[in-house]
């Protein structure tokens, strides 16, 4: 038995109102196909423009994101073309960059730490991946740290003790940025969100389809 996703459970049957759009220029976000979430950053290179959607929900001080994902097309960190989840308090951040070069966590000074060699499928090679964050703070945000999952195989620990202020508290964010590049495109399937450490119970999960 797994735990409950008791933060946020979202199949995205539909965008409620509590996923508030962020958006800028003509990037969009919508359901498509059916049961996914269609991010496209549409003609976004020539001003910076990103796609996104925030919903605040509360973060403890252990919790679990799981997320499954299909990157049609991202970029590379260094060209700003990546898909970002940031989940914040008003002193820290726990921030996630998939890229076309890799799976990045920040820590400390801005620094991010690369988990995995290329383990992110996107573009030509892209396909369904399912991604578990358990992140715990409890002994302080400058300890934090996060064993990554891919497919519920453990990729290592890392520390993502980035503490820095200007971030929303407890605004769970997903952005995608095409500011290298237009129409980078990804679909997410679902979200879980739960208090602790640990594998989330997926009885309730609808599967995607083939894009």
């Amino acid at each position: 038995m797994g735990l409950s996703p008791n933060i946020m459970n979202e199949n995205f049957d539909a965008l409620s109102a509590s996923w508030v759009s962020s958006s800028t220029g003509d990037a969009a976000t919508q359901i498509n196909p059916a049961g996914q979430l269609e991010i496209d950053t549409n003609n976004s290179a020539a001003d910076n423009r990103y796609a996104g959607r925030y919903k605040d929900v509360p973060i403890p001080d252990k919790f679990t994101i799981e997320i499954k994902t299909y990157f049609n097309a991202i970029g590379t960190l260094a060209n700003g073309d990546s898909f970002e989840i940031t989940y914040p308090t008003a002193t820290w951040v726990f921030l996630v960059n998939f890229c076309s070069d890799g799976l990045y966590i920040s820590k400390t000074g801005a620094v991010k730490t690369e988990v995995g060699a290329d383990v992110v499928l996107c573009n030509a090679g892209a396909a369904w991946q399912v991604w578990r964050f358990q992140v715990d703070k409890s002994a302080g945000e400058d300890a934090a740290t996060v064993e990554v999952f891919l497919d519920n195989v453990s990729l290592g620990t890392v520390d993502c003790d980035y503490e820095v202020a200007g971030y929303v508290d407890s605004r769970f964010r997903l952005r995608l940025f095409g500011y290298a590049t237009d129409d980078r495109i990804s679909h997410i399937d679902y979200i879980r969100v739960a208090t602790g450490l640990g594998a989330i119970n997926d009885a309730d999960i609808i599967q995607a389809g083939a894009l």
